[in-house]
């Protein structure tokens, strides 16, 4: 009888209860925040992978909530809680720029925040890109420390290339690039087609500094640029862009994007994105040029591409999504005898990328496929005393599959998969003005198997450690002419077919650790070893190269790479971030283009011909400074420095009889000094991204010696100045102005051609 009074008397108590939940997103992608901490009145909660969060309170009447989480402003909610009430809110977070911590993938496979990586690692978000003046991806990629660009014509460039921390500047090969965590370095030359990605659907670019091939293999043996494109978080979204500018450039941007459903990270979902561009061009060649071929007309552009994505998402469980990508560029590059539209140059391209991933218990597993077939055809036409007219066709195809699986076990986790990849070519320059036919072929195929421990030794201490083996086979290779006149006579000297398939292995490990004992600092240090087999370009192509002429060398072996590097990060104001990471790297049976001695007219001089070779060992070392300065959301003022060191440190000769010896010479086209600066303000009335880069001397030749178009053994220094202004009227219609190269500095490449200068678009665009 005792007891059940007591029941009654408690009842009251026992039934009655608060209680708040909801869900918490970001404000600009309304996409669900995972993470973040919920406090009311010294209780708390954290959201989970929808963003969902739900307390239990006692307390009633007025309370505050606190919501907090890194890389956002922390936000206060007031509310008034009644008994017996049950409270569901949305909370919209926003980016605090002051302190940005951001998630990225490249670096580990898995999504980590770039504090909690023991490495140097660099992110270019939406909106730094949306402030500054560019017209392609690896544009914006310059502004970063110790990462050098390659595109001498702007939009004009049949192609560009990205390197970093003094890996020769013409060598895309040794910089992995992943679009959506998918390879799209091309097997036959390493290269990638950088025209082909659109500048408006971009949410981030992650930038891994340092040899990755502990987990990536070959091409990462310089660092990973990860192009991570956007996801819909609305039913409906998008922008269609018109610009005009300099040359008579027209150039028109569409990005359509939607989700079906209304719940948070499931559902299915669709973009579809592209860009229309043409230009009339300007003429590149140099004046001593123009004075002696009449035939020189102007460099133009004409190309479209088109991206289509869907997918479907079902919180962690289970997400798929397919990409298609089209893409057809033709570039004039500047000389007209008799063809329609002279000499030009064109890359026809398809992409097809699948990605699979989910969650089975605790365990995370990620699987892609991918196919990339490109299409490459050039013109090549010319008039001295005799009419030359010859085509090039090259067929590169490249398909894969990547798998990974990732699981956490107390204060580790542990990440494991493979990789297979197939590469091939299939070339042909084709002679109409006589009976030559050169043909190159080539195919490889790479294997490769890693494992990595990501380990919280502490709060403050992280190791991380991991081992890769590849396997790469050269097979199928060939250099051939037929009816060969004397065009091409001297070609068959360095003929080959029928050769027994190469096979290379390699071991490439990685061990870092970070010591962080608060937010506000870090240090870390760690070893890592790169690895690259030379690519078929090189294997089995002769023919142009900037500078020159290459030959063909079936006979390579792969280079490698031994990194050793250092970092700091220090913040002494909450606004204001120091980091410095130093560097020393040595390069062992490193590729490299030397000069057999030989030369050939090649309508711009004569040139030397050169050939791909092992030439042993390299020291590179170097130092990276970047401050950054945000005292508020409206601005940001940012300044970094790098200095490079490339030195051929033990010179091994093609054969015993060289007379050349190149110990001791710098590597071409790395600059020893570069800078960049920018400042970054918001306002009602505009938007202001105004930056600066300067990029030092670089040496023109192996042999560091004088050259005679450039009239120097090294391209002069230069600085360019960049702007860009842009306004949003009624949060629908954005207008902006874009002046690149303010100054109109005039850079100058190997053959005395001459870049586009002072260029400037405005641009129009409407939100959907």
């Amino acid at each position: 009888m005792k007891f059940k009074l007591l029941i009654i008397l408690f009842l009251p108590f026992l039934t009655n209860g608060q209680s708040l939940s909801g869900f918490i997103k970001d404000s600009e992608t309304g996409l669900p925040l995972a993470g973040v901490n919920v406090i009311i009145h010294e209780r708390g909660a954290v959201t989970d992978a929808n963003g969902f969060f739900k307390l239990d309170i006692n307390p009633t009447g007025k309370q505050t909530v606190t919501f907090s989480s890194i890389g956002y402003k922390k936000q206060n909610k007031t509310i008034t809680i009644s008994a017996n009430e049950n409270i569901t809110i949305e909370i919209q977070m926003v980016k605090d720029e002051v302190y940005i911590d951001e998630l990225v993938v490249a670096a580990t496979r898995t999504e980590n925040r770039i504090s909690q990586i023991p490495g140097r690692i660099n992110m270019i978000s939406a909106e730094r890109i949306s402030m500054v003046a560019a017209q392609n991806i690896d544009e914006y990629l310059q502004l970063l420390p110790g990462v050098q660009v390659s595109r001498s014509f702007g939009i004009f460039s049949t192609k560009s290339s990205v390197t970093m921390r003094g890996l020769s500047g013409n060598e895309q090969a040794r910089t992995l690039v992943l679009l959506d965590g998918i390879p799209v370095n091309k097997a036959d030359g390493g290269s990638v087609n950088w025209n082909l990605i659109s500048t408006n659907a971009i949410e981030r670019i992650e930038v891994v500094k340092g040899p990755g091939s502990a987990l990536y293999g070959g091409n990462a043996m310089g660092g990973i640029i990860n192009v991570v494109t956007q996801k819909p978080s609305k039913e409906i979204q998008g922008d269609v862009t018109a610009e005009y500018g300099t040359f008579n450039t027209k150039i028109v941007r569409l990005n359509l994007a939607g989700k079906f459903g209304e719940e948070v990270n499931k559902g299915f979902y669709w973009t579809t994105n592209g860009f229309y561009q043409k230009s009339d061009g300007y003429i590149t060649q140099s004046e001593a040029d123009r004075n002696i071929n009449p035939f020189i007309i102007k460099s133009n552009v004409d190309e479209k591409a088109l991206n289509f994505k869907v997918g479907y998402n079902n919180s962690e469980k289970f997400n798929a999504e397919v990409n298609l990508s089209i893409y057809d560029g033709i570039r004039g590059t500047g000389e007209k005898v008799y063809q329609p539209n002279g000499n030009e140059t064109e890359y026809l391209t398809y992409q097809l990328r699948t990605n699979l991933n989910g969650k089975i218990g605790g365990l995370k597993w990620n699987t892609s496929l991918f196919y990339i077939d490109e299409h490459y055809m050039k013109v090549n036409e010319s008039k001295k005393d005799d009419y030359t007219w010859y085509n090039v066709t090259s067929i590169r195809r490249d398909l894969g599959l990547l798998s990974s699986a990732n699981y956490s076990v107390g204060k580790q986790s542990l990440t494991a998969g493979f990789d297979i990849r197939n590469g091939q070519v299939d070339a042909s320059d084709i002679y109409y003005t006589s009976t030559d036919k050169v043909d190159n072929n080539g195919k490889m195929n790479f294997y490769g198997f890693y494992a990595q421990d990501d380990y919280s030794v502490t709060e403050k201490f992280k190791l991380l450690v991991g081992v890769r083996y590849d396997l790469a086979t050269f097979y199928d290779g060939k250099f051939k002419t037929y009816h060969p006149s004397a065009e091409s006579t001297f070609l068959r000297d360095y003929e080959f077919s029928g050769l027994d398939d190469v096979q290379w292995g390699a071991f490439s490990p990685r061990i870092s650790l970070q010591y962080r004992p608060n937010d506000n600092f870090r240090v870390y240090g760690g070893y890592s070893r790169g690895f690259r087999p030379s690519v078929l370009d090189d294997l089995c192509r002769t023919g142009r190269v900037k500078g020159g002429m290459k030959v063909a060398n079936p006979n390579l072996d792969p280079e490698y790479l031994d990194n050793f590097e250092a970092g700091v990060d220090y913040s002494p104001l909450k606004a204001l971030k120091l980091s410095t990471s130093l560097f020393y790297s040595i390069g062992s049976d490193f590729l490299y283009y030397v000069s057999t001695g030989d030369s050939i007219d090649m309508g711009f001089g004569d040139r030397p011909i050169m050939v791909r070779s092992n030439i042993s060992n390299v020291n590179i070392y170097g130092a990276e400074f970047d401050i950054s300065y945000s005292p508020s959301s409206t601005l940001t003022m940012f300044a970094n420095y790098a200095y490079n060191h490339a030195q051929i440190s033990d010179y091994k000769p093609m054969s015993g009889d060289d007379p050349v010896d190149l110990s001791n010479n710098f590597l071409t086209d790395v600059p020893q000094h570069s800078f960049a600066l920018g400042v970054f303000v918001k306002t009602s009335v505009v938007n202001i991204g105004l930056t600066c880069r300067y990029t030092g001397e670089m040496y023109v030749n192996d042999q560091n010696i004088y050259d005679e178009i450039v009239l120097s053994n090294k391209y002069p220094a230069w600085i360019t100045t960049d702007l860009k202004l842009s306004h949003e009227f009624y949060k629908l219609i954005n207008a902006s102005l874009n002046v690149q190269d303010i100054f109109d500095k005039k850079i100058y490449d190997s053959k005395g051609a001459i870049g586009p200068g002072r260029f400037i678009t405005f641009g129009l665009g409407v939100r959907i």
